[in-house]
């Protein structure tokens, strides 16, 4: 777990900030209560606000109270090509013939100006979904120390000279992560998206990855849970839980990223949007 301290949002402990979830190792569950009792004593002693664990697949014994459920998406990378896209469902795979249709090509760009330009794309994605974009040093941060490192992968769709859609990917032993997205969207008709996530698909199988995470969604994200079961993946649940140090017990845990935020986010130009994240998402992990 992770300290975070924050005059906003008050000093807790996380497991682990910014990550869509991280079981906690045992080697016998026989462990169990001596190893929370003592998470707790530890929190308490440094007058934390509150504890929050993230888990997948299977509910622990500490989220058997209030919790809050979102979903993860993945794909095993266990057939041919052929054969995995085959599996996925008729409208990703007409959106995939679509792309190949517009000539794009596959751009990786793992150095610095690589995250420079996944950043611009990312801030005017963020402004069409009504959200401020993380601060540019959260960036840096992932190029220091995942891209740089050969940890991950910023995937480009070209169309010509142009920057068409992005993706960034971690990678981790055998698995494959699919962390952040973004488009120029310009042209509804040049959906780069669809080629970055194939081609993305196609370059981990090759290499001898297995498993394709598509990240955390919402659950009320109707839309995009549909897109994520369209390429064939296997559905899991992530359960956040919030125990407060002070009053022991568990907390109910809500999402906020949907409100009338969404529309003033969206009508406010992106430099505005820069300064709202670097001021607040510190103060979220």
């Amino acid at each position: 777990m992770m300290q975070v301290s924050s005059w906003l949002t008050g000093k807790r402990a996380v497991s682990l900030p910014f990550s869509d979830h991280c079981e906690p190792i045992f080697k016998s569950f026989q462990y169990y209560d001596s190893l929370i009792k003592e998470v707790i004593r530890f929190c308490q002693e440094r007058k934390m606000k509150y504890i929050e664990y993230k888990s997948s697949g299977t509910k622990l014994p500490f989220e058997a109270l209030e919790f809050r459920t979102d979903l993860r998406h993945v794909l095993k990378l266990n057939g041919t090509e052929t054969e995995i896209f085959n599996s996925f469902s008729e409208n990703i795979k007409r959106n995939i013939k679509k792309e190949s249709n517009q000539k794009f090509h596959l751009k990786i760009q793992n150095d610095y100006s690589g995250i420079e330009l996944f950043y611009k794309m990312h801030c005017k994605t963020r402004k069409r979904h009504g959200l401020p974009p993380q601060p540019f040093t959260f960036f840096k941060n992932i190029y220091k120390n995942i891209i740089s490192k050969g940890n991950g992968d910023v995937l480009f769709a070209m169309n010509g000279t142009s920057y068409t859609a992005s993706a960034i990917y971690f990678k981790f032993g055998k698995k494959l992560l699919y962390k952040f997205g973004a488009s120029i969207n310009d042209n509804s008709e040049l959906r780069g998206n669809f080629f970055v996530m194939w081609q993305a698909i196609k370059k981990y199988l090759s290499e001898g990855y297995e498993e394709f995470d598509f990240g955390r969604t919402e659950i009320n994200h109707e839309g995009l849970r549909r897109y994520k079961l369209g390429w064939n993946t296997s559905e899991f649940f992530i359960y956040t839980s919030r125990y407060s140090v002070k009053e022991n017990k568990f907390l109910i845990t809500t999402t906020k990223t949907n409100g009338i935020h969404n529309s003033i986010f969206n009508h406010s130009p992106v430099f505005l949007l820069k300064l709202v994240g670097n001021s607040l998402y510190k103060h979220i992990g």
